[in-house]
This record gives C-alpha cells, sequence and structure tokens, in this order.
C-alpha cells in the first residue's frame, strides 16, 4: 500500500479555509477537525472518541496537557495528548462556542466545561448535535472501532480544496515527516503517535517530498 502524501502548511490552510465556508452548519466543526488530524496525529477512531472533557478542564480552560485514553487509543494504549496549538484551539473553540449557542450536548451545570456536558463528544454535528459515527466489530475476543464517516469527510474535504490523494492517514504521515524536518527524533514521534515500533516510524517518515525537492534545487 502506498504512503499516505505529506500534506504542506499552505494546503493544510487552504484546506481549512474552504472546510468553513463549504457547509454552513458544519464548517467550524469541518476545520476544527482537519486541524486536528494533522496537529495531533490522532486516528480518526481515536477523533471520533474524544470527549469534552478530553480537551477542558472543569474551569472551562484548555487541558493543555491531556492523553490519548486507553480506551480509546487504537492500541489501547495511553499516549501524550497536548492540545498547544494555538491555531487548533481557536478552530475547537469556535465549533464548542457554535455548539452551546445552537444547544448541542449541553449540561444543567453552566459553569462547569463552558456549559457543555464533560461526556458528550468533542465534535458534533451542526445540524442534529449528534457525535461522528462509530461501528464496532467484535473478533476473536476484541472489539474493532472504524469510522468511516469520518474518513469520507476528510476525503470530501481534500477534493474540495483540489488536494488530490490526501486522506485521513496524511496527517499522521505529515505530523511524522515534519516532526522529523524539525530534529525531532524517533523515539519522541513514535511516542506521540503510539507507535512502538521505532523502523515502523523511520519509514513513515521516509521518503520526504520536501527533503528530495531541497537537494534537487541545490544542485544548480
Amino acid at each position: 500500500m502506498p504512503k499516505a502524501i505529506v500534506i504542506e502548511d499552505e494546503q493544510l490552510e487552504h484546506a481549512v479555509r474552504v472546510a468553513k465556508v463549504s457547509s454552513p452548519e458544519n464548517g467550524s466543526r469541518d476545520a476544527a477537525l482537519l486541524l486536528t488530524c494533522f496537529g495531533t496525529g490522532m486516528t480518526v477512531t481515536e477523533i471520533c472518541r474524544l470527549r469534552v472533557s478530553d480537551y477542558l478542564t472543569e474551569s472551562g480552560a484548555v487541558l493543555i496537557d491531556s492523553q490519548v485514553r486507553p480506551e480509546i487509543a487504537y492500541n489501547h494504549r495511553s499516549r501524550p495528548l497536548c492540545w498547544t496549538s494555538k491555531k487548533l484551539t481557536n478552530a475547537i473553540d469556535a465549533h464548542l462556542a457554535e455548539r452551546l449557542t445552537r444547544g448541542h450536548g449541553v449540561s444543567t451545570r453552566v459553569m462547569a466545561f463552558r456549559g457543555l456536558d464533560p461526556d458528550s463528544p468533542l465534535f458534533v454535528s451542526g445540524r442534529t448535535g449528534e457525535g461522528l459515527k462509530i461501528s464496532a466489530q467484535r473478533r476473536d475476543g476484541k472489539t474493532y472501532y472504524s469510522a468511516n464517516q469520518l474518513s469520507r469527510l476528510y476525503t470530501r474535504l481534500f477534493g474540495l480544496a483540489g488536494i488530490e490523494g490526501a486522506s485521513a492517514q496524511s496527517g499522521r504521515r505529515t505530523l511524522a515527516v515534519k516532526l522529523k524536518r524539525r530534529g525531532i527524533d524517533l523515539r519522541h514521534i513514535s511516542e506521540i503517535l503510539g507507535i512502538e515500533s521505532l523502523e515502523a516510524v523511520k519509514k513513515l517518515c521516509a521518503s520526504d517530498p520536501a527533503r528530495l525537492g531541497d537537494i534537487v534545487r541545490r544542485i544548480i
């Protein structure tokens, strides 16, 4: 299977701008979903299963040092989840503000979690207030989750932005490649993405298109 393509900053910014205006009901949510995918490296099932309490403290502040809980992690292992990007948190905050206005997933405790139910999904439909759909299957005594709805949404958003070949998997690879460009060692990239094999992380970061372009430009 070919590797997911790497999305450069200008392409992602364009996709986010297009997402914001592509739907009056879900534009803010979709922009936040794009930035979450590329800013955290989470899988689609992990993003679907995020709760408000994974992002906010009870006082309503952003939970900067959170975690991907083991019960939602694709490998059932907890790992760090850092909400430190202002661009990302601004996008999520805009979505949560719209939710509150529309009364989606609100709580009677108006002073806690910005008036939202802490156990409600972080991302919900602007039309129905429902979270993104997840399907579960039991095989060999284990439960496996899939998030086809969100995968299709990412593909549609990239298509609207004219970015061919991009998919939800582009988020994890793009984050890995960008971290490697900044000199972050493979062990730390492994911890952020929850990939135990350093060899697998190395393969994920290999064939950096920007690096190849830099090499060619330096020839003449």
